[in-house]
This record gives C-alpha cells, structure tokens and sequence, in this order.
C-alpha cells in the first residue's frame, strides 16, 4: 500500500480548493447584485467586473438562478435588469425587522397609476377625464417617487405631456415587462366602475355620441409652468369663456324688417329755426298779485 508523502498531499489538495474562471465569475456577479441598491443590467455588471464579454455575465446569471432554486432569495429579472429579492412567502418574516412600516399608495394613487399603466403613453386631461376628478397632484405625487414620468410631448393643440411607468414601477409591482399586466377582464370590478370606465374610455376613443372639445382646462393641466400648482376651472366660468367667443346671431325675421324712416321734416339738415315774435297788442292783461315782481313783465298798474 503506497502513500502520498506531504508535498504530493499539498499538491492534491490545492488542486481540490481551486476553481474554474466561470464560477469566479459568478461569485463576482454574486457579490455585485448582493450589495446593489437597485436593479442592475448586464452591461453594468460587465463594466463593473472589467475583462468579461456580456455572453459570459448572461450565463452566469442564469445559472445563478438555478443555484438560487432551494434557497429564500431568487435572482429577479425585471425590464432587462436583475436584482436578488426575498421571496414572497418570507416577506411577513423579514418584514418584522423593520420598526416603521413600509407606507401603501392611497387607493387614488393605485386607480391613477393604474390608468397611466394601461393607457400608456397618456396626457393629465386624458387622467381626468377616465377619473372625472382632477388628478394633478396624484401625478406630481407620482412622479416624485419614480413611479410615472414624462414620455414625451403630444403633438396637438397645446402640446400637453404624455406620461408613462417608469423601471422603478416594473420592480415594485413584480414584472418583467408591461406585457406581464394583468389583463382588465381578470380584474374584479363593480358594474357601475365597469360602466363608467367604458363611458370614460369610449369618450377617449371618440366612440361618444358627442364630440369632446378642447377647453382651457385641456390646455393648462399640460403647462410645465402649471405642473406643480393645477386648479380645475370651474364649469361656470369654463361655460363663460366659450359662449364669449361664440360669433353674435341676429334674428333673421327681425333682419327682414326695415326700420320706419324718419320724417323729412325732422332730419336736421333740414330744421331751420324760427323767429320769435309776440303780439303785444293781442296780448292779455296780467293780473296783479303779491309776488308780481317775480314776473318778467310789468304789471298793468305800473
């Protein structure tokens, strides 16, 4: 029976500690996702790691995924990114080392956003007009905590913003892309919100009977100068600055009928003054009496 003398075992075991490149890379990847705050793609990893191609990072993240199978955490694929998350069924245990709870969205920001998500890319007005309330300040909300942000200008009459979900939107919610939405048939819905969406989407549509006007109130919620302090207009005044610029109507029955003429003898080219004459002689006597020297003419016994 033969044995291995110290250096052979030295040689043996440092062959056995030893690894392969790639699964130096994977714990280099491991490490990076471990300690990143956010979401990271491929070709940050690669940037961060150096001399790597991006095929490479590809397959250690897969198989990165496989290990993390049996484990508590996952590696998460989301919009192209990946993050390592707790799963779902620890999240009430991990959730216990935390004093302050983590704040929800009000069920207005959760109906806002989720009109933004489905309707993508979508002006404020077309907001209101699905909510029939104005919704500004949910959006600036919003947008304050990278949930929506601005997709680019409409190219109509006031140039108003369109909106649309962010990354951010993606992670938290738990997709990879916008094609993982639920769709809104599976959603649960009382009939009248069934209804009135219907009536607030046929209206966007142009499928309503009558035809949605632009008003001042469409051409503000768009202004960046408005952006943070929005107020609706009110219905009257709305209702005051439009029949203000509605073109004057005049009765046609009335139009046909031409005004009487004025008499000829009336017409002041034509008025000459006359002299004023009296006739003393003709004249009647002027009764005395005690305020008589009021009068313009002397009395009879003067």
């Amino acid at each position: 029976m033969e044995f291995l003398n110290d250096e052979e075992v030295s040689r043996t075991l440092e062959g056995a500690s030893s690894i392969s490149p790639f699964e130096e890379l994977k714990k280099q990847v491991e490490a990076i996702l471990f300690a990143a705050e956010h979401a990271m793609e491929v070709s940050e990893i690669r940037n961060i790691i150096g001399e790597v191609s991006l095929s490479d990072v590809r397959l250690a993240l897969r198989d990165l995924m496989a290990d993390y199978a049996p484990r508590a955490f996952f590696l998460f694929e989301c919009g192209g990114k990946y993050q390592l998350r707790t799963r779902p069924e620890y999240s009430e245990l991990v959730r216990k080392q935390f004093a302050s709870k983590p704040r929800s969205l009000s069920k207005s920001a959760l109906e806002t956003l989720a009109i933004v998500a489905y309707r993508q890319p979508v002006t404020r007005s077309e907001v209101n007009t699905i909510r029939q309330v104005d919704s500004s300040s949910i959006m600036t909300a919003l947008k304050e905590k990278d949930l929506i942000a601005v997709a680019g200008i409409r190219k109509e009459v006031g140039s108003p913003m369109e909106y649309k979900t962010t990354q951010r939107f993606l992670e938290i919610f738990g997709l990879k892309t916008l094609a993982d939405l639920p769709t809104l048939r599976s959603l649960q819905m009382k009939p009248e919100d069934q209804q009135q969406m219907a009536q607030a989407l046929a209206t966007l549509n142009g499928e309503a009977e009558e035809e949605v006007e632009l008003t001042a109130q469409d051409l503000s919620f768009d202004d960046p100068v408005l952006l943070e302090n929005e107020s609706e207009l009110p219905a009257d005044e709305t209702e005051l600055a439009a029949t203000e610029l509605e073109p004057a109507t005049v009765d046609q029955e009335a139009a046909d009928i031409d005004p009487e003429p004025a008499p000829a003898d009336l017409e002041p080219a034509t008025l000459e003054p006359e002299p004023f004459t009296m006739d003393l002689a003709e004249s009647q006597p002027v009764e005395s009496s005690p305020r008589s020297e009021d009068l313009p003419f002397p009395s009879n016994g003067d």
